[in-house]
């Protein structure tokens, strides 16, 4: 079948709508006892819990100086929501721990990657086999430690680069040779060479990475940038995930902990490279949104993850997980496929600015340390967060369902050093549709870029932010429909927990491609054996690139699918996939449309230079069939959804919102 993405199919489609408290039963006839699946934002960890009969969401502050601290916190606290007498006893009843994370994206933005020495062939140092200068150097690269070697087989000359390298201040070395993806022996050559000098049991060994371990498709100059790329993730993906694997085994777990990688599925830490995280969390809010889409029989999906320091967007049609085979890593085209997420840079601690008349919002953010000035936590500079606040459309004493109050004083005070000559309010209104114009502008961008109108889309908003905003972002896009879960702003981790176990290996197009499945299936069963799952179980997905279209074929060890071979296909990769027993949800009965009974009370709320008493109702409250007319604020423990004038808003039989905005 021709495909733009990748269709969730029963394998992975059964992550299904759980609420804190709901009663959920085990798909495929399987029986799970709990369920931990985490993402780590730059600004909040987010957690969501499943064991037996019910689900719990979870939301702490991540610790950026040391991530197994907050990852530690999440599921502490997800053993006492889930009625733990412990987190030991907790990971001792999980079957399954799967982690995603913004530790190789904060690498790149931060630079806090090592310092790279690259040996490629003669001639290549100055475009890195591209035309012109390479993009690598002055962002991950020194050119000072890019090397080229005559002949990669001479010990000496390589002793001696290697030595330059090193004493210049390279960490890691990286090996890329033109052709080595039909030829490997000269860049394993060099590792044998450097393996030798500096082997594994000395304190001083060097890693050395080769562009033939990577990636074995052809292009020297993707298959360069893709290595390079890798080798900055690596030693901090290495310091962390490695951590967290051995602390959870310490304290019982006895399961390895699941990794998710950005080409979709999930594995252990000792089978993931760095680069295949980059991104991993957006993926997780992906796939719950394609799963999502297929249980509500929607069409066309734009999501809207709105977190602390970014806004991410994605299109899901026909509840297909976009992908590209050829995407681009803070702008570097790398050979890693990967599900498509764009981002920008602005979100609920993203600092606020006005310069000649303009207020704008991020990229530059406050993150979890200090935060912004209404956390109290020393941040001087006004966040859309404290501009939320002033608003009103936050209530400071119900943040994080009233675990943290929000000090409106020191917003304030934050919005009166960017307001200039307006007051407060203005201000802050400002700021706040400063932040919705980012958004929209992307969402807006990434609809007209799917050729489909925006009227047949529905905006599924979600993140601490999405509620928040979506009503007018969808408004400014001209889409009519507004989505929020229960499980909105702990989206990603939701997400994640219908990842399957899998494996993607990357195969060449040509006459050798039966030689090529056999031993990646063969290679398949011996990592899904290392991961405790039994090989027989094994489900081959074999994914086609070609100029004609995408196409997915079921593979069962037999004959080479036709549509695998000939001029057509620019790239192929065999998904190998356990299927991990998911959650499905049940049904609540459809009740009246009055909403009386969430309704908490009023709040003076600012928007547009008026301000006004608005109706406030509990999220938690909220049944199937009620319905609520805007303007109105709806407060849930961790999210706040806007329902602005002469929207509705109403609750289905999932405990899913649904805006419907008035057409403009």
């Amino acid at each position: 079948m021709g495909l733009r993405g990748f269709r969730l199919t029963e394998l992975t489609l059964n992550v299904m709508m759980a609420t804190a408290g709901s009663r959920v039963a085990c798909g495929k006839g399987a029986v799970l006892t709990a369920s931990i699946n985490i993402d780590t934002g730059g600004t909040f960890t987010d957690g969501y819990f499943v064991r037996d009969g019910s689900a719990e969401r979870v939301k702490v502050d991540t610790t950026p100086h040391d991530l197994t601290e907050c990852l530690g916190s999440c599921v502490a606290e997800g053993a006492r929501r889930l009625g733990y007498p412990s987190v030991q006893a907790l990971l001792l009843d999980t079957e399954v721990f799967r982690f995603s994370s913004t530790i190789g994206t904060n690498s790149i933005i931060q630079r806090t990657g090592p310092r790279i020495g690259l040996i490629v062939s003669p001639g290549a140092a100055a475009g890195l086999y591209g035309e012109g200068e390479s993009s690598l150097y002055e962002f991950l690269l020194r050119r000072e430690l890019v090397a080229e070697v005559a002949d990669p087989f001479d010990g000496v000359e390589i002793r001696s680069v290697v030595r330059k390298l090193l004493v210049g201040g390279a960490r890691i070395l990286v090996v890329s040779f033109a052709g080595s993806e039909d030829d490997p022996l000269a860049e394993e050559a060099v590792k044998k060479i450097v393996q030798s000098e500096y082997p594994r049991h000395y304190l001083g060994a060097v890693p050395c990475l080769l562009a033939s371990e990577i990636t074995p498709r052809s292009g020297a100059e993707r298959r360069t940038a893709t290595v390079v790329i890798n080798a900055y993730l690596h030693p901090d993906m290495v310091r962390f995930l490695y951590k967290a694997d051995e602390d959870l085994r310490s304290e019982g777990h006895p399961h390895p902990l699941l990794i998710v990688h950005s080409s979709g599925g999930v594995a252990r830490v000792a089978k993931t490279r760095a680069v295949e995280t980059y991104n991993s969390g957006p993926v997780g809010g992906v796939y719950g949104a394609a799963a999502v889409s297929a249980r509500l029989g929607l069409d066309h999906v734009v999501t809207m993850d709105v977190g602390g320091t970014s806004t991410d967007v994605a299109v899901v049609s026909g509840a297909h997980v976009p992908f590209e085979a050829d995407p681009r890593v803070a702008g570097v085209a790398v050979h890693v496929p990967m599900v498509r997420v764009d981002a920008v840079g602005g979100g609920g601690g993203s600092l606020a600015g006005h310069v000649d008349g303009m207020y704008t919002v991020g990229p530059e953010s406050a993150g979890a340390s200090p935060g912004p000035a209404c956390y109290g936590l020393g941040g001087q500079r006004a966040t859309a967060t404290d501009a939320e606040v002033v608003l009103g459309h936050l209530d400071p004493d119900y943040f994080l369902g009233g675990r943290r109050r929000l000090d409106p004083v020191r917003a304030r005070s934050a919005l009166e050093r960017v307001a200039g000559g307006d007051s407060v309010e203005e201000a802050a209104w400002q700021v706040h549709r400063a932040l919705v114009k980012v958004a929209a502008d992307k969402v807006a961008a990434m609809i007209a870029e799917s050729g489909t109108p925006p009227s047949q889309f529905t905006l599924l908003a979600f993140g601490g932010g999405g509620g928040l905003y979506g009503a007018e972002v969808a408004e400014a896009c001209g889409v009519l429909r507004v989505l929020s879960l229960p499980q909105s702003s702990v989206f990603s981790a939701f997400g994640i927990s219908g990842m399957d176990l899998a494996h993607v290996y990357e195969l060449r197009p040509g006459a050798d491609l039966a030689e090529q499945l056999a031993a990646a299936t063969k290679r398949a069963a011996l990592d899904a054996a290392g991961e405790g799952s039994e090989p027989s179980k094994l489900l081959y997905r074999l994914e086609i690139d070609r100029s004609d279209g995408s196409v997915v074929e079921l593979y069962d060890g037999g004959s080479v699918p036709a549509a695998a071979t000939g001029p057509e296909v620019r790239a192929l990769r065999i998904r190998a996939i356990v299927p991990i027993p998911q959650y499905e949800t049940a049904t609540h009965p459809v009740e009246g449309e009055d909403a009386g009974k969430a309704h908490k009370g009023t709040r003076t709320v600012w928007r547009d230079g008026v301000a006004a008493a608005v109706a406030v109702y509990d999220r938690e409250l909220l049944r199937p069939g009620n319905r609520v007319d805007g303007l109105a604020m709806v407060d849930a423990t961790d999210t706040t959804i806007l329902v602005p004038k002469g929207a509705t808003l109403r609750v289905d039989e999932h405990l899913a919102v649904h805006l419907d905005l008035p057409a403009s």
